[in-house]
């Protein structure tokens, strides 16, 4: 066992987040490229996709919600429609070097009169029950407070996401699955991951603290040749 010194506990106590329940849902969509970034990509040959944003449409009557489930308080129901996803993308060439990167903004599981709709792959609303024993996050829409979906993504002020929260969580990967950057269009794949996040506290065996190496003095060739 290593040595600790006074005032140092073998157990350290911590607050990490704990995963309960999670599922994941698979959608799929064709997308038009605006025309302005294929044309300021004119030798890209291939698409790497990004999401760093979803509005969940909470606010919306046909948008996302979460409800609880009568008879069953430890669990919640969350339907998913309307999301309006906002996509980095990185252009690269033949050789796979970036070209430069653009947003867009796309929307899946639309109404069932958009064009985009599908009902296998794109369905207007997607339902799911999650295991929620401590309940979820709220956050003032239209005036009250009702039960809110946190997106995990890449956007800093001013609508920050990228904090991790108690309750409903989601995060999203995208895949292109096919291109032609002739006609101007790709089918991009979503998986969207639900999950019930709480902070719990635990006591963990560690090895003490970490000290961090001394840092070398790094003196630039300027200096050097001033120092002579």
């Amino acid at each position: 066992m290593p040595h600790f010194p006074y005032g140092e506990p073998k157990f350290l106590p911590i607050i990490a987040p704990v995963v309960f329940d999670e599922c994941g849902i698979n959608l799929c969509r064709e997308i038009v490229i605006p025309e302005d970034i294929i044309d300021d990509f004119p030798t890209a040959t291939a698409v790497e996709l990004k999401v760093i944003d979803i509005d969940f449409n909470l606010d919306k009557e046909e948008g996302s919600r979460v409800e609880t489930i009568s008879r069953r308080p430890n669990c919640v129901r969350v339907r998913l429609a309307r999301l309006c996803v906002k996509f980095i993308a990185k252009f690269l060439d033949p050789n796979c070097r970036v070209l430069g990167e653009r947003c867009f903004n796309a929307e899946y599981l639309p109404d069932s009169d958009a064009p985009s709709f599908d009902e296998d792959t794109n369905p207007s609303s997607v339902t799911v029950e999650l295991y929620a024993p401590y309940g979820v996050s709220y956050a003032e829409i239209c005036g009250c407070l009702k039960p809110s979906i946190n997106f995990l993504g890449f956007v800093e002020w001013p609508d920050r996401n990228n904090d991790l929260r108690q309750g409903i969580n989601s995060q999203v990967l995208a895949k292109v699955i096919d291109l032609d950057l002739v006609a101007g269009v790709m089918a991009v794949g979503l998986s969207v991951y639900l999950k019930s996040v709480y902070f719990v506290q635990y006591k963990i065996k560690h090895a003490g603290l970490c000290i961090l190496k001394r840092q070398r003095k790094i003196v630039s060739s300027w200096q050097l040749e001033n120092s002579i």
